[in-house]
């Protein structure tokens, strides 16, 4: 920091138990016994308005969102004047017009002397916004192209020598989503569901929602707008304020998250580390959460069949192509491309008939995403119904069969496929009509 370097990490580095503010601030100007709280906090809102990533200031981050935190991280890089900017994947919970006010804000930085370096897995932004791009593969530098040197094939080429991927015009993998039935029947209905809400979001007001069986509904907001929500208390009904939620036409309030999960509903939560995982525990352990009632990886009913979770998660790992030299690793040593990947593959260890993702994709490179996008759809083809919570609208069109769009904790409106326009929906996202 003394060096004039400004660092935002790619996982949350901020203190849970301290506000937004005291977060920015710490380790700046104050003396012994006092922090300039009621100063500094008009410069943070200033900054934070100025760049388009308003977030509550005096809320304790621990009970804010993935997105909401990274916002904050964004700010504080920004807050202490940095003459060169690390951003490891800054703009995974932004959408498109928080992201376009965000470039707008780095390119002044750099016209003012500012360096930033720009990690990130989109193409898209790489060509929108930097002047050079180095690609690195494996470890090693693949190539250096400048601006006007610079395309989604030559990129995806340098990326990814051994692949052939096929990219739309945002610079995301494209993939085939055949016709399919829907169920007779909904496997999913949330029924005037409402989940209390706090400073940091609304929480939910009234939701009704159904999903089918053969089906991707993408549920589009921007961070902070009850998504997190209404992915949580499906698998969670105790969250529930209000309203009934069915599971293939059963009741599932008052259930327990294992109860729900025995009824062929599995979930993989948006903020990987906190939530996602047992830092401390091996791949194999984190492969068995959330399966560990199931009669195959159970002995006389009582004790782990710890034979087949390690079978399980050696397929895991050669199926999602998990970079690791063993399934006895500590989880926490992986990569966060890794360490989603293993979440990804958990979800799928025993075919779930309601698959619910929040922001399963974020922080991945194109060909995880592709096979991310592809494993969505084999699901859906197969029958199962698919729950899918994005902030990337750009994603979301691709996959899904229907958008439904939260704001302020309500459901706004769902589209058909054949109604997708991403202006349209992106306005609703922020509150338009």
């Amino acid at each position: 920091i003394r060096s004039g370097i400004g660092m935002v990490h790619q996982v949350s580095t901020l203190v849970p138990q301290f506000t937004a503010v005291e977060n920015i601030i710490m380790g700046t100007d104050g003396d012994t016994y006092s922090l300039p709280l009621d100063r500094e906090r008009i410069r943070i809102r200033e900054l934070s308005e100025e760049f388009g990533l308003p977030f509550p200031l005096d809320t304790k981050v621990v009970e804010l969102s993935a997105g909401i935190k990274q916002k904050i991280e964004i700010v504080r890089a920004l807050y202490r004047d940095a003459s060169l900017l690390i951003l490891d994947e800054p703009t995974t919970s932004l959408v498109e017009s928080e992201f376009q006010q965000l470039m707008v804000s780095l390119k002044a930085l750099v016209a003012n002397g500012v360096t930033v370096i720009f990690i990130t897995h989109k193409i898209r932004e790489v060509i929108d916004v930097c002047q050079t791009a180095t690609v690195l593969r494996k470890g090693t530098i693949q190539g250096e192209l400048r601006h006007a040197e610079m395309s989604q094939e030559k990129l995806v080429k340098l990326m990814f020598m051994e692949k052939n991927i096929a990219v739309n015009e945002s610079a995301l993998p494209t993939v085939e989503v055949p016709e399919t039935t829907r169920s007779s029947a909904p496997i999913l209905q949330l029924r005037n569901v409402s989940v209390p809400g706090g400073e940091e979001s609304p929480g939910l007001n009234g939701v009704s929602l159904e999903v089918f069986g053969g089906e991707i509904v993408g549920v589009a907001g921007v961070s902070g707008n009850g998504e997190k929500e209404i992915a949580e208390v499906v698998v969670n009904p105790s969250l529930a304020g209000g309203g009934d939620i069915l599971v293939k036409g059963e009741s599932i309030m008052g259930l327990s998250t294992l109860d729900v999960f025995a009824r062929g509903v599995f979930y993989t939560p948006e903020d990987r580390i906190s939530e996602g995982i047992l830092n401390e525990g091996s791949i194999t352990e984190n492969i068995l959460l959330g399966h560990h009632a199931e009669e195959r990886f159970l002995k006389k009913k009582m004790f782990i069949a710890w034979n087949e979770v390690r079978t399980a998660a050696q397929t895991a790992v050669v199926d999602y192509n998990i970079q690791t030299p063993s399934v006895d690793l500590v989880i926490r040593r992986l990569s966060g491309g890794n360490i989603q990947k293993a979440i990804i593959a958990r979800a799928f260890v025993s075919a779930p008939q309601l698959l619910v993702t929040h922001n399963p994709t974020s922080g991945l490179d194109i060909a995880t995403v592709e096979f991310i996008f592809n494993r969505l759809v084999q699901t859906r083809n197969r029958g199962a119904a698919v729950l899918w919570v994005n902030e990337d609208l750009d994603e979301l069109m691709i996959v899904s069969d229907r958008i439904a769009v939260l704001h302020n904790g309500e459901l706004k409106g769902v589209f058909n496929r054949d109604e997708f326009d991403k202006y349209r929906i992106g306005l609703l996202m922020l509150g338009g009509e």
